[in-house]
């Protein structure tokens, strides 16, 4: 997946130790339309003094990063900030089909973060890896938010299933057949119609007889 770069140019501190990736959503319920990726994006530039991540993902899958990793960013409050080498913000939509490419960009973006961060994929450990904002809240303290838990799950994303998609690493594979279909394989192996299309490069839901799909 392609990054844009959307560098704001603060000044950002070292951080005292890489510990986390933090999963953040905007929590903004009245901006949810096709600009709402943009008017988030805008907003954190003008107010970047009061709080800032380093990544956004929004509006149909496209990933922006706004500020460097590995440099404190104001996200996640004052005790975990200084530990989080990435924090990612997902904006919100009223669209299925564009919360599906957002989801599957999320996942991916989360997991490459922690790759290069050499952090564990594991989410809402007791130790380093992922770590959504309420994990923060109700763990380390310093802030009260309780994202992104409401806002996935109104989309039918439990947290087992957030956790599921993130800590998945070894690719099982499906030779499909006659009658698969992307929804029917998503239920069979337990993940969603938008994991299986990032995991397998797919820009529609056709799938062929014959075709070698990774589905887990």
């Amino acid at each position: 997946m392609n990054i844009e770069k959307q560098l704001i140019g603060m000044a950002q501190t070292p951080l005292i130790e890489s510990r986390y990736i933090i999963a953040h959503e905007s929590g903004n319920p009245n901006n949810v339309w096709a600009n709402s990726l943009a008017n988030e994006l805008n907003y954190m530039k003008r107010n970047w003094e009061n709080a800032f991540v380093s990544h956004w993902v929004g509006g149909g899958g496209r990933i922006v990063q706004i500020a460097r990793t590995g440099l404190v960013q104001w996200g996640a409050g004052p005790r975990a900030n200084p530990y989080s080498y990435a924090q990612v913000e997902l904006a919100r939509t009223n669209d299925r089909a564009t919360f599906e490419k957002d989801y599957a960009a999320f996942i991916w973006l989360l997991r490459h973060l922690a790759d290069e961060a050499g952090l564990p994929k594991s989410l809402n450990g007791s130790g380093k890896g992922i770590k959504t904002h309420r994990w923060v809240s109700e763990n380390l303290g310093g802030t009260n938010h309780v994202d992104p838990d409401g806002y996935l799950k109104s989309w039918g994303v439990s947290m087992a299933q957030f956790k599921k998609d993130l800590e998945k690493s070894l690719h099982k594979l499906h030779l499909v057949v006659r009658g698969d279909t992307l929804w029917s394989l998503s239920r069979r192996y337990n993940t969603s119609v938008a994991v299986l299309k990032s995991l397998n490069g797919l820009k529609s839901d056709r799938i062929i007889v014959g075709q070698i799909m990774k589905v887990g």
